[in-house]
């Protein structure tokens, strides 16, 4: 069960278009982050397939507004969404709690998270409930979880012997296999969610 990037990129242009109509390929490239072509393209295909309907102001501005169709593949997206994220809650919510067992049944006591998103909140419980602490948290984009200082992924040394848990994931396929950000590199001290 995955949700395509391009269905992804379709609803923010659709829930974009519902708050307000005034949408130009630039502020549609900063919404789906790509270039202003390709967000072109994009705009230009919903058109096309009747979910947006243009109206020309003047030579520098289109405004769009959602159809019928474009109000029911709105619904159809957001539910999709839905249903990939309880999905995606579920596997992971699994699959940490078994590599956090895993852990503490081998005798690990502490561990230590890269990430400090939604995938660290769902794998901490897992760190509770099998009597573990949490030792250490390294991310770029947050400066504390869930009372824990948070530091940066520049200040994480491979060579500690913590058990690293992997709470990080590509947006794009966030269930891929022993994801890790660039400029990492894996070791035998690292455990993953999605393995």
């Amino acid at each position: 069960m995955m949700i395509e990037k391009k269905e992804l990129q379709e609803l923010e242009i659709l829930k974009h278009v519902e708050e307000t109509p005034c949408l130009s390929n630039r502020i549609a490239a900063e919404k789906l982050g790509c270039s202003i072509k390709l967000a072109h393209e994009v705009l230009k295909k919903m058109a096309g397939r009747g979910l947006l309907h243009i109206k020309k102001v003047h030579s520098r501005r289109w405004d769009y507004f959602l159809t019928p169709k474009g109000i029911a593949e709105k619904a159809r997206l957001t539910m999709g969404f839905l249903n990939f994220s309880m999905y995606f809650y579920h596997e992971a919510r699994k699959l940490s709690s078994q590599v956090c067992r895993d852990l503490a049944e081998s005798g690990v006591k502490e561990v230590s998270f890269l990430g400090a998103g939604d995938l660290a909140e769902i794998v901490y419980l897992g760190v509770k409930e099998w009597g573990m602490e949490l030792k250490s948290v390294y991310d770029d984009e947050h400066e504390r979880f869930l009372g824990h200082q948070v530091y940066s992924l520049k200040s994480f040394n491979s060579q500690l012997s913590d058990k690293i848990l992997v709470c990080m994931y590509d947006p794009v396929q966030p269930t891929q296999n022993k994801y890790l950000p660039r400029g990492l590199e894996a070791n035998e001290s690292f455990y993953w969610i999605f393995n």
